[in-house]
């Protein structure tokens, strides 16, 4: 197959894709047909007196389809903004069991908050909440780069709170307000919210060799850590190739002062629209890759999430996977000072990821790319 066919980005998806799999449950990616079914096990089972709606959740009324989509929007079941939240569907061997979601991927505070509800009572007591949880959690650090998770049940839930220690979540010690303030989340409904939280260490492998899989090392600058506009993207790959482009802004942007002092200086006007820097990207991937699986290696979730931005789709391109590579802010700071590097470039910054993580400057034709 040629290796720019192979590395074309995957197609809207009109069938189920399954992103992760245990003993008891898969998840795979909710559709927009399953919008009804999904409010239907939320607001219409056996298990919705334990979680909204009298007698016991007057304080939650069960909502309405409208009011559920207001909570979940559309993009929660077409993967059209998968970092702004999605929704998965538990199934077992024989049927759907439930639906997880997990809500904005806050990769400024290194945080998503999952919701998690189960089709009908016949599927407690079986590990499949708590073994979908952890599923979602791993695939999420190793997809999207975010480390910390957070459930917030009624305290009067008590099969959601076994559900979630089981899973590895466990209950903060700090008080709710500070919390919520700390993080930048918006109030429960619930007047008796435990937050309970997971956090799973960063795991790091080596590159596999050069002959079996290509690395290339990306970075991205945006325009602010809050409410990040994508503005240019960058990458290296192992052999010292390069590719650069800045990404041509259709609305109003809101720069941070640190992008208006360090980034916005270092743009070179080159704006591109969002599809042809993707069809470039692709193009370029291709080429490098030559038919050999590809590991896109960053520093940060937020290049992760500056992939699927250019690129329109939820997954890396077909035959490429993501991985992020823990590599210290000051590292980066010290190899772009001794390379003399632009930091806070997007080439520049990629160069020097791949320095950390393969102990080799940048080649001579990479660094005149960079200049």
């Amino acid at each position: 197959m040629d290796a720019a066919v192979a590395l074309a980005p995957l197609p809207e998806q009109s069938g189920t894709v399954t992103i992760a799999s245990g003993d008891k449950v898969a998840l795979r990616r909710a559709l927009p047909q399953d919008v009804a079914q999904a409010h239907r096990w939320l607001a219409e089972s056996d298990l919705t007196p334990t979680w909204v709606g009298p007698p016991w959740f007057t304080e939650r009324p069960i909502p309405t389809l409208e009011q559920f989509l207001m909570r979940f929007p559309r993009h929660c079941f077409d993967g059209s903004r998968p970092f702004d939240g999605r929704a998965l569907v538990l199934s077992t061997a024989e049927e759907d069991a439930g639906i997880l979601v997990w809500r904005r991927v806050d990769l400024m505070r290194d945080l998503v908050e999952l919701e998690i509800w189960l089709a009908a009572a016949r599927f407690c007591r079986h590990g499949i909440a708590a073994e979908a949880l952890e599923l979602a959690c791993s695939w999420l650090q190793s997809n999207c780069g975010v480390n910390r998770f957070l459930l917030r049940p009624s305290r009067r839930n008590v099969r959601a709170l076994r559900c979630a220690r089981r899973a590895g979540f466990r209950e903060t010690d700090l008080e709710p307000v500070d919390v919520l303030v700390r993080l930048g989340l918006d109030a429960s409904a619930y007047r008796d919210v435990v937050m309970l939280f997971r956090i799973l260490p960063i795991a790091w492998a080596a590159p596999a060799p050069r002959d079996q899989e290509l690395c290339v090392f990306i970075d991205s600058e945006f325009s602010s850590l809050e409410a990040p506009a994508l503005l240019s993207f960058g990458a290296a790959s192992a052999e010292g190739e390069t590719f650069y482009v800045e990404i041509e802004q259709t609305r109003p942007v809101a720069y941070s002062t640190f992008v208006e002092k360090n980034v916005l200086p270092l743009l070179g006007n080159l704006g591109t629209t969002r599809a042809d820097a993707a069809e470039q990207f692709l193009r370029w991937l291709g080429a490098q890759a030559d038919g050999r699986a590809v590991r896109l290696i960053s520093d940060s979730g937020f290049d992760r999430w500056a992939l699927a931005e250019m690129l329109g789709v939820e997954d890396p391109p077909e035959g490429a996977r993501w991985q992020r590579a823990p590599v210290a802010y000051s590292e980066m700071d010290r190899l772009s000072q001794e390379l003399r590097l632009r930091r806070h470039h997007a080439l520049d910054d990629a160069l020097a990821l791949r320095c950390a993580v393969l102990g080799e400057p940048p080649s001579r034709r990479a660094a005149t790319a960079a200049a």
